[in-house]
């Protein structure tokens, strides 16, 4: 038995196989594919921009800048004219009827704000003709100026030396006050457009610390309002949108800020693109403001 030879025992060596490539797997391949996506996307950005024109890159340029730049004179400015996005038919930064965005009113009706502004314009031509006709109203023609902004048709109702809309100091009106205000209302009550009625003062200040010309630039605005609303005015309900009391803080162009021409009331009818994007605004205001407390209700008192 001790003769017998044993069985020869063969050992097999197994190499594994190692290096970068091992260690790696395939995660090189997801890095790959970022680094493509993130190309695409710039060139996509840059092939946007070169196709957009400057009023549409001053809009952006103005929201990296400024988060508030598109309540600006400019900005609403931009969104009006301009706002219908950078491709043909595309959303544009213009509020669409959901008030989030979207092709706005004169994309969709083609010369809508070309009407609108014609029918303002009939408006300020019907304003004046009265006031000529008018043998109350004609000494004050030159007290009432007529223009348009950024927000839509400005009136405003100038004080004179000799022919002030209120009494001094306070906010009660004038008798041909009523008349001039009235014959206003009854005009812009055929336009669909909102409102904006604004009170202004000079820079003469009260000497008494308890009333400032912020009160009572709100009180005589308040106080055309109520009668521009009255049964005998001309507005429509709910045809103010705002009244708002500006104290001296916008003089008149070019004139002392103590020239009784400061003190007026402005009327602004609102043009539907500005009421587009003040809306908005307000909106989005309104989301911002939501209390914390909706997410997180207070528990129920436990019932006995």
């Amino acid at each position: 038995m001790a003769d017998q030879q044993q069985p020869e025992v063969k050992i097999k060596f197994v190499k594994k196989k190692g290096g970068h490539a091992a260690a790696h797997g395939g995660a090189w391949k997801v890095a790959y594919a970022d680094l493509v996506t993130a190309m695409m996307a710039f060139f996509l950005l840059m092939w946007l921009l070169n196709s957009a024109d400057k009023n549409t890159k001053a809009g952006i340029a103005g929201m990296f800048q400024d988060a508030n730049f598109f309540n600006s004179e400019r900005g609403k400015e931009i969104l009006a004219n301009h706002g219908k996005g950078i491709l043909p038919g595309g959303r544009g930064m213009a509020p669409g009827p959901d008030g989030d965005g979207g092709t706005d009113t004169a994309s969709e009706a083609p010369g809508a704000a070309e009407e609108e502004k014609k029918a303002m314009e009939a408006t300020a031509e019907a304003i004046e003709k009265a006031f000529q006709q008018d043998e109350l109203l004609q000494a004050f023609q030159d007290q009432i100026t007529m223009d348009f902004t950024d927000e839509g048709l400005r009136i405003q109702i100038q004080d004179k030396a000799a022919q002030v809309l209120f009494d001094s100091g306070s906010a009660t009106l004038k008798s041909y006050t009523l008349s001039i205000l009235k014959e206003i209302a009854k005009e812009l009550g055929k336009l669909p457009n909102r409102v904006v009625i604004g009170g202004h003062t000079d820079s003469q200040q009260y000497s008494s610390r308890d009333r400032t010309n912020w009160e009572l630039s709100a009180e005589r605005a308040n106080a055309a309002r109520r009668v521009m609303e009255g049964a005998a005015g001309g507005l429509r309900p709910g045809q103010v949108r705002r009244v708002t009391g500006y104290a001296d803080t916008i003089p008149v162009e070019g004139k002392d800020p103590k020239d009784p021409q400061n003190r007026r009331i402005s009327i602004i009818v609102v043009s539907a693109a500005n009421e587009a994007v003040e809306n908005k605004h307000h909106k989005a205001q309104a989301r911002v403001a939501e209390p914390k407390a909706a997410a997180n209700p207070k528990p129920e008192p436990a019932k006995h």
